[in-house]
């Protein structure tokens, strides 16, 4: 935690820098971004994104091209992952409960692609695509199912490598509402506790809705 919170002290004096700046594609972009998260483990018999957490980040993107229509975007991330499955009991004293909650520490880098530009209201509104890697740490996992806190089952592995690719309308240069899909491309467990069926590899998969505001 305290690596954390020192790695975001130094992402914000950047920020802090690079915001003073007029636009320039020559020049380095900050800004934040927060939002929610909607999540499941693929391969651990469930299905539905019905894990519901939060994201919240600060990044720093610059033009590749001189239109500015390309950008690299890298991002420092808090990400909360997870599996939640809940069954109505049938009878009294019966239930069929099970919670996973995963929290990652995420540095994404994003190739941003501008796909048009319209006014409207006065306003100017962009689309822009994004795709690339992001490597990330897990710092915090928790296991329950209905008797309470699961216990002996191997851990998460400590590193996460995953694949993302979302969609952006910005909205007046500062503004954007992002929608984003992420899954891991390795395993982040491989559950050796079961018997008798074949034991399913297991991934990450991730829904995230943020807002983001750029100085």
């Amino acid at each position: 935690m305290k690596k954390l919170i020192v790695c975001l002290a130094i992402f914000a004096v950047v920020l802090s820098a690079v915001a003073q700046e007029k636009p320039d594609v020559s020049r380095f972009y900050g800004g934040v971004r927060v939002g929610f998260t909607a999540s499941q483990i693929s391969g651990d018999d469930l299905s539905g994104f019905h894990q519901l957490g939060a994201s919240a980040g600060l990044f720093v993107n610059h033009a590749v091209n001189a239109s500015g229509s390309l950008k690299l975007q890298l991002e420092l991330d808090f990400t909360m992952k997870g599996s939640h499955s809940y069954t109505p009991p049938k009878q009294q004293y019966e239930t069929e409960f099970y919670s996973l909650r995963l929290g990652y520490v995420e540095v994404p880098l994003l190739l941003e692609w501008a796909v048009g530009r319209w006014t409207l209201w006065g306003k100017p509104f962009q689309f822009e695509l994004e795709v690339g890697p992001a490597f990330g740490v897990v710092v915090l996992q928790k296991e329950w199912e209905a008797t309470g806190l699961i216990v002996g089952r191997p851990p998460f592995r400590r590193f996460e490598f995953s694949g993302m690719a979302g969609l952006s309308l910005k909205i007046a240069d500062h503004h954007s509402v992002n929608l984003r899909f992420s899954n891991s491309i390795i395993p982040v467990r491989i559950p050796t506790w079961v018997y008798g069926r074949v034991i399913n590899k297991q991934f990450n998969t991730l829904l995230i809705t943020s807002y983001c505001y750029q100085f």
